[in-house]
């Protein structure tokens, strides 16, 4: 009996596996739809294919990093992705989706309104100028919602959120769980790294911007991060991911 047990719970963690990994794929390969000539900013040095190729190289590297620490230490944190969980070992899933939305659509109202106001302030100031390329820079609809709210979150909350909690639970030498102090202190360097890490593309798309636009970039993400790994640590992954992908459907549904 205790072996069939054994055999049941090795399925269903590797369906677990399995269904949070094909999930973060279809956010990766939602980024083949970035716009590269606007990225580049002039003639590509290769096939437009093969750069899109060259695009999912990183981000693929650094997601299946992401996955396979969160699949290390998840268990050992207390943290979890509990209805894919609840689908992996064939439970109800609708219960657990009920707990995580009334929080997470509040935050993707939140983000939602960041973004909004980003697309109306700080945009049309960009417009016109040496900054327009950023200004017309326009991921698809689809990249925003798998990419953003699915690899994104993989990455920064399932990855480095964990990372970060186990990395203070043992500094703090605390048996069992990370307290508040231990999460509250990784979601948070989680979430400024997840603001810094829209550098890269604003630096390459405008050379030296101005100190107010970088500042902006970084509190407008700081504050999601935030958001998405409070969401994370207390409700669990899919209440994350619906914040992140539910602020971009609310944002573009208001222009933005």
């Amino acid at each position: 009996m205790s072996d069939r047990r054994g055999s049941e719970d090795r399925a269903a963690l590797g369906r677990f596996r399995l269904y949070l990994s094909l999930l973060s794929v279809a956010g990766l390969i939602s980024l083949v739809g970035l716009p590269v000539e606007t990225l580049v900013g002039g003639e590509l040095p290769a096939p437009i294919w093969a750069v899109r190729l060259l695009i999912l190289i990183q981000p693929a590297v650094l997601l299946a990093g992401a996955l396979l620490l969160g699949f290390w230490l998840t268990p050992k944190l207390g943290l979890d992705a509990p209805a894919i969980r609840a689908a992996a070992e064939r439970r109800p899933v609708l219960p657990i989706l009920l707990r995580q939305i009334g929080p997470a659509v509040l935050a993707a109202l939140i983000v939602a309104a960041i973004l909004i106001l980003y697309q109306n302030l700080v945009m049309p100031r960009l417009a016109g100028g040496e900054f327009e390329g950023l200004a017309d820079f326009a991921p698809p609809a689809y990249t925003r919602l798998l990419y953003g709210g699915i690899a994104e979150e993989v990455l920064t909350r399932w990855g480095l959120v964990s990372l970060f909690a186990f990395i203070g639970l043992k500094l703090t030498r605390r048996a069992g769980p990370p307290g508040r102090a231990v999460l509250s202190s990784a979601v948070l360097i989680a979430a400024l790294l997840f603001a810094l890490g829209h550098l890269p593309i604003l630096l390459g798309m405008t050379g030296a911007p101005p100190a107010w636009l970088v500042a902006t970039v970084i509190a407008g993400n700081l504050v999601p991060g935030l958001l998405f790994g409070w969401l994370f640590v207390s409700r669990g992954l899919e209440a994350a991911m619906m914040a992140h992908a539910g602020a971009h459907a609310l944002a573009m549904l208001g222009g933005a």
